[in-house]
């Protein structure tokens, strides 16, 4: 990958955990947090040429995400397919590229996995993103990296991503940014640019509860495979889970399942 596209997708990320962080901890005092992450911002785009920041600063004004996996042939942001020069320009990593539609900055990439399970395509809201099979009850790991191991290993032994030891250290990696754990026992878990069959929510309990550090016992899990592409589905996503366990009622109804069953029956009732 082009070195400057890198630098964007790292300032992209950036961007979106500071949207993210006024979802999910919109009753905290965040300024801090905010204020590091935009300095971070700000230092790297230092490094990018006048040419890429100009672009940049049109861009960003207009789109949420700037930079667009292209897969065959195939802007990802505009769903444009890419004249053969333009495509085989994007695959060279010695240059960067805009997509000729919608300006969004392009970097190539694979096809993403197809689906272990179609069964839930006819759903509406958070479900179409899960399944009955990323259920688990019973996390064992009494550790905030063990249970992230175990939910990122689920998804993988479950094929909704390729290699869940590599979504364990992304899901690492993002909570070395900033904590997901929200407060009220819930963290929202999840790592960008992996591998997977598009956005996938996985959900995991611990009756017992996992220390996420900063005083934050956490007792329900929401873990997501994040490709690049699927990032504005995301937010729409988790915007739907926290309003619908910002309610201490429903994160009991949760709490009280017995099976992996009675947790899809609840998932499958949210944001349809």
């Amino acid at each position: 990958m082009n070195k400057h596209i890198n630098q964007l997708i790292q300032i992209q990320e950036m961007e979106i955990i500071l949207r993210e962080n006024e979802i999910l901890h919109k009753n905290k005092d965040t300024e801090e947090t905010a204020n590091e992450i935009l300095a971070n911002i700000a230092e790297m785009k230092k490094a990018l040429p006048d040419e890429i920041l100009d672009i940049l600063d049109r861009i960003s004004s207009r789109y949420e995400i700037f930079v667009s996996p292209m897969i065959n042939d195939t802007c990802m942001g505009c769903f444009m397919k890419l004249p053969v020069a333009e495509a085989i320009a994007v695959k060279n990593p010695h240059q960067w590229s805009v997509c000729p539609s919608c300006n969004r900055f392009l970097y190539a990439d694979d096809k993403p996995l197809s689906r272990p399970d179609d069964s839930v395509a006819h759903y509406k809201g958070v479900a179409k993103f899960s399944s009955l099979d990323l259920m688990t009850r019973d996390l064992k790991s009494e550790t905030h990296a063990g249970v992230l191991e175990e939910m990122a290993r689920l998804a993988g032994e479950e094929e909704f991503v390729e290699d869940g030891a590599e979504f364990a250290k992304a899901l690492l990696h993002r909570e070395a940014l900033c904590s997901t754990a929200v407060g009220l026992g819930i963290a929202f878990p999840h790592a960008r640019g992996v591998k997977a069959c598009g956005l996938t929510l996985a959900v995991g309990m611990s009756k017992s509860g996992v220390d996420f550090g900063d005083g934050e016992t956490v007792n329900l899990l929401f873990v997501s495979a994040v490709p690049t592409q699927a990032s504005m589905f995301y937010m729409d996503m988790v915007s739907k889970l926290a309003r619908y366990f910002g309610k201490q009622e429903n994160i009991d109804k949760l709490l009280e399942c017995e099976t992996a069953d009675e947790m899809w029956k609840i998932m499958v009732k949210i944001g349809r």
